[in-house]
């Protein structure tokens, strides 16, 4: 008997990205983003990934789930049967074969198991499943479309507009998304000018600074991405230096002193066995600039500590909050204003980075994740 169950299943993308690092540095697993008929999917657990072999990874029972079909999974067979309308699907962990309706389908690579979870090709979405499946690589971004809706207006990133129960700060943006909430909008600005003069919110970046165009500002989400890639992943077990060259490569780099923190970080992560994993999203039309030269680029993050000795320190963050009391193997979510900056002056578009001061926690929300 099948049983419908949460058991998850991700596709492996046949298209590949590597985030630009130091020679020196070993590669993290890029965070990717998946935008489903213009609404982004927030994973609950398993992220979507760039593998050592340049294959990005997608977790997709929500995929298959939201197009309707029942997921289910059977430990003794280490199958995954799926069941959409008419549709009769069976995949197995370790082959790259599937059976549709009976019939079988062949992949170029093989169903596999990682923590649990099951992981097949893209080909399996697009024909299996038949959705329209487009990978945009200077965003890390995955767009699966099901429908067509003529009507609907999308922003620069495939992502559908609201036009009701609009945030009390609207016109602070250039546009309100259908699939970020209200509290997102409101959440309180970071440390500013005193003279409001100086400060600007995104609605006029995006109409007053020409750095602010989409070949820029996906330069800009890309570094973000491949930073909180390192920044929220760090094992004791496995970590070295080249951690510390990776997250340092992806910030404003006055001069090489910072670097020394980072290893000594490293160094702490070590002491104090800590394991976790987690990933930064950014939202390119939620940027705002503090008056003081640094633009804060508001993401949701998601974060569980599964292991440490002492609840102290456990990010690389200056602004760590001392009383922060942290649970072990419980995920945590929120959002944060990330600060990015730059040192060139003139035509600063393709410049701007993660700042040294930058964290997580100066000006943030997180709950437990439900």
């Amino acid at each position: 008997m099948k049983k419908w169950m949460g058991a998850s299943l991700a596709a492996i993308m046949l298209f590949g990205l590597v985030a630009g690092i130091s020679n020196a540095a070993a590669t993290a697993p890029t965070f990717v983003s998946v935008v489903m008929d213009g609404y982004k999917i927030w994973f609950p657990d398993a992220q979507a990934f760039v593998d050592d072999n340049n294959r990005t990874l997608v977790p997709v029972r929500f995929v298959a789930e939201k197009m309707k079909a029942k997921v289910g999974w059977e430990s003794k067979t280490m199958t995954v049967p799926i069941e959409r309308d008419s549709q009769q699907i069976l995949l197995t962990v370790g082959s790259s074969k599937a059976l549709v309706n009976g019939e079988e389908v062949t992949f170029d690579t093989k169903a596999i198991m990682q923590k649990e979870r099951t992981f097949v090709p893209l080909r399996f979405v697009s024909e299996v499943l038949g959705a329209d499946v487009k990978w945009d690589a200077s965003i890390s971004t995955v767009f699966i479309t099901t429908k067509e809706d003529a009507v609907a207006k999308y922003d620069e990133w495939g992502r559908l507009i609201r036009t009701t129960d609009l945030p009390k700060n609207a016109t602070d943006y250039p546009y309100i998304l259908a699939d970020v909430p209200n509290e997102m909008y409101e959440m309180k600005r970071p440390h500013s000018h005193p003279d409001p003069a100086e400060s600007k919110v995104a609605s006029e970046l995006y109409t007053s600074i020409p750095e602010f165009k989409k070949e820029n500002i996906d330069i800009w989400m890309e570094r973000l991405k491949s930073f909180g890639a390192v920044w929220l992943n760090a094992d004791y077990r496995t970590i070295d230096y080249s951690w510390a060259d990776e997250l340092f490569v992806n910030k404003v780099q006055l001069n090489g002193s910072e670097l020394k923190y980072i290893k000594r970080y490293v160094d702490w992560v070590k002491e104090n066995q800590i394991q976790m994993e987690g990933f930064l999203d950014p939202e390119p039309s939620m940027i705002y600039d503090d008056g003081f030269g640094g633009y804060h680029v508001r993401s949701k993050f998601r974060i569980k500590f599964n292991g440490f000795k002492k609840n102290e320190k456990l990010v690389y963050d200056t602004w760590f909050p001392d009383d922060l009391q942290l649970e072990k193997s419980i995920w945590y979510e929120g959002y944060t204003d990330v600060y990015l900056s730059t040192n060139v002056g003139g035509n600063w578009g393709k410049t701007l980075r993660v700042d040294p001061q930058a964290s997580l926690f100066r000006n943030y929300i997180m709950k437990k994740a439900g």
